[in-house]
């Protein structure tokens, strides 16, 4: 039998004595095929300047120049925002100055639903895991949004989430 090496998550994470984490994941986020469009900008701005375009290069260069701004802008706060489930809780970590975590324990989690939205269910797994919370305000959400968090790789966040909310015989 061999051990599963334990998910990769932020240090700054803050767990408690002996808890272990199960899956950690990100929000969704498809940077890739906007990179290849600011490549392919990048790309064009070259050739007007290599070609004497000046209009392609400067508009090339401008677009690609705003677009790259925006997905650094967009990128870090992504980087930042983590969904945890360890074996006693949940944990959503979120800031990029100012870092927040917020946890909801197992025990008060009653109703735990994935849905799967097509197309984007079938790029990187993603998915919205809906939490339904015990207590006096279950119907306030904990600010950073535990009770539904939209992610990549929800299938086996929802699996580990289930498996830790099922009672051990």
């Amino acid at each position: 039998m061999t051990l599963a090496a334990a998910p990769r998550i932020p240090g700054d994470i803050i767990l408690e004595p002996n808890e272990r984490v199960l899956v950690a994941t990100r929000p969704l986020f498809l940077w890739e095929p906007l990179m290849a469009v600011w490549l392919v900008l990048v790309a064009l701005g070259v050739y007007g300047y290599a070609t004497g375009d000046r209009f392609t290069s400067l508009l090339a260069s401008a677009v690609a120049v705003i677009l790259g701004v925006s997905l650094f802008v967009a990128w870090v706060p992504w980087r930042a925002r983590w969904y945890v489930v360890t074996d006693r809780r949940v944990v959503a970590r979120w800031g990029v100055l100012n870092r927040k975590q917020a946890a909801e324990l197992l025990d008060r989690i009653q109703d735990a639903s994935l849905s799967r939205p097509f197309p984007l269910s079938m790029i990187r797994d993603y998915g919205v895991v809906t939490l339904e919370t015990a207590g006096e305000h279950a119907e306030e959400t904990i600010s950073g949004g535990l009770d539904e968090l939209r992610m990549a790789g929800a299938s086996r966040f929802y699996r580990a989430l289930t498996a830790a909310l099922t009672p051990k015989r």
